[in-house]
């Protein structure tokens, strides 16, 4: 007999973090480019913090780990030695470009690495020459930082053998005899011994936790990004007719929008850009996302409705003009992955045992608000300085729909705020425009329609509309809105 659940206290969220999540792949929710990303047709993911970018990642890593063909490597900013690649960069060149030939050099490192592995591969001398390379060099596997390290200790060079240069030694056995070269020209050496390799498998270079020690403000922070892009691409193109290779590189939106250079539209045809929705039965659904958690957490009788199996969704105390629990909870995200598995793990908390109702929600909704504002914090911080001090010209106002006037007046009472507007030669408009672009605020039309940019990328600031706070801050703001 059959056994069907319905308690919400049952279900497995999941960590926070998609990151070492060993429950992912029973209720990932693959979007449609999916399968694009591991045939190589998109190479760059972008969305806003929480929109599962780690856990696409993390997915690919998990399916290619378990593939006899496929060999994975992930590489992340997080510890990096910012500052010694700096010192790393070819001045020769122009700003946009400067990093390009170390991050080149690093990446064909790994990639390096991942071929030596393959034992499919029969015996070539391109492959011995790259085992003599990193017994050489690199004897231990262990990523960018050492490579790094390693390069800055021995001024810029590293060791080869005089054959690979083209030509014989005259003092000794070629074969024997090394000599010292700058990375760039081991780059050259190592771009031919990858191309003289032939194989049928398929190599993963995961890109992520770029955003590690992020300002918008540092320029040359930007252009070590921008190189990073430069150096990604032009590697595939470099290699894509000899070896399966497969780079995914994933970045925040607000950062990659910061990024200043023409040549990325260049790449939009293999940009992804992770854009969810409430809709049911859509793709990238959030309600699907959550379906699939629950499913994979307990037996519900109609699994293609499983959230209305666990919930009161049309709960009778639910405020008028909202139309269920589910909507009233996902006005309070920016429609993110992250935003709403927070909001369930909150309402877990409140809720003991059955059914999710209404009262339990809002109770969950004021730990929910305050982790809502922490996340918003941890990205708008490295764009607006005065941040927190915007943020508190709403607080003290304590109403959900301001005009611009009043939002102004308030800002002229804040000295750190009018000394920020002086120094940086900016006005009340620029302040308000990016707590507009990270969702703090919308506007709302004389048909009191509210527009998010977290909806609509490509929706432009109007400051002449009323402004409304997120409904997703109103309980940190202590702002009563139902």
């Amino acid at each position: 007999m059959v056994i069907f659940e319905n308690d919400f206290q049952k279900v497995n969220w999941g960590p926070d973090e998609a990151k070492g999540d060993r429950q992912l792949k029973k209720y990932f929710v693959k979007i449609p480019e999916y399968e694009g990303i591991k045939n190589g047709e998109y190479r760059y993911i972008i969305g806003r913090k929480g929109t599962g970018k780690t856990a696409i990642i993390e997915q690919i890593a998990n399916e290619a780990s378990s593939e006899y063909n496929s060999f994975v490597k992930y590489l992340s900013l997080r510890n990096f030695p910012i500052q010694t690649i700096r010192e790393l960069k070819d001045r020769s060149l122009g700003n946009k470009s400067q990093f390009v030939p170390i991050w080149t050099f690093l990446i064909l490192t790994e990639l390096g690495k991942l071929i030596i592995k393959d034992n499919s591969i029969i015996s070539c001398e391109s492959v011995n020459k790259l085992q003599q390379f990193y017994k050489i060099n690199f004897p231990s596997d262990l990523g960018f930082t050492e490579t790094l390290k390693n390069l800055k200790s021995n001024e810029n060079k590293v060791s080869i053998i005089t054959k690979w240069l083209g030509y014989e030694n005259k003092i000794g056995s070629s074969d024997e005899v090394m000599t010292s070269v700058h990375y760039q020209k081991a780059s050259e050496i190592l771009m031919k011994l990858i191309k003289d390799t032939t194989s049928d498998c398929y190599f993963f270079l995961l890109f992520d936790e770029l955003d590690e020690g992020y300002s918008a403000n540092d320029k040359n922070l930007n252009l070590l990004l921008l190189s990073l892009f430069r150096a990604v691409e032009n590697t595939f193109l470099d290699l894509k007719d000899n070896l399966n290779i497969r780079p995914v590189l994933a970045l925040r939106s607000d950062i990659f929008n910061n990024l200043e250079d023409n040549d990325l539209n260049k790449l939009d045809d293999y940009i992804i850009n992770l854009k969810w929705t409430k809709e049911f039965y859509a793709s990238y659904s959030l309600y699907d996302l959550i379906n699939a958690r629950i499913n994979a957490s307990i037996n519900v009788k109609y699994p293609e409705k499983a959230w209305e199996q666990i919930t009161i969704n049309n709960d009778r105390n639910i405020p008028r003009k909202i139309n269920s629990l589910w909507e009233f909870i996902y006005n309070r995200t920016f429609e993110r992955p992250r935003d709403i598995i927070k909001f369930m793990k909150y309402c877990k908390r409140q809720n003991p045992k059955g059914k999710l109702d209404f009262k339990t929600v809002k109770k969950a909704e004021v730990e929910f608000s305050e982790w809502f504002f922490r996340e918003f914090r941890d990205e708008i911080q490295s764009h607006l300085p005065i941040w927190q001090e915007a943020s508190q010209a709403f607080i003290k106002l304590n109403e959900g729909v301001l005009t611009f006037d009043e939002i102004r007046n308030e800002f002229e009472n804040d000295s750190k705020i009018v000394n920020y507007l002086q120094s940086n030669n900016k006005n009340h408009e620029d302040i308000l425009e990016v707590l507009f672009n990270f969702g703090l605020i919308g506007t709302l039309s004389e048909s009191k329609r509210w527009f998010f940019k977290y909806k609509d990328d490509d929706l432009p600031f109007n400051h002449n509309q009323k402004m409304i706070v997120h409904f997703g801050f109103t309980r940190k703001f202590r702002m009563k809105v139902y």
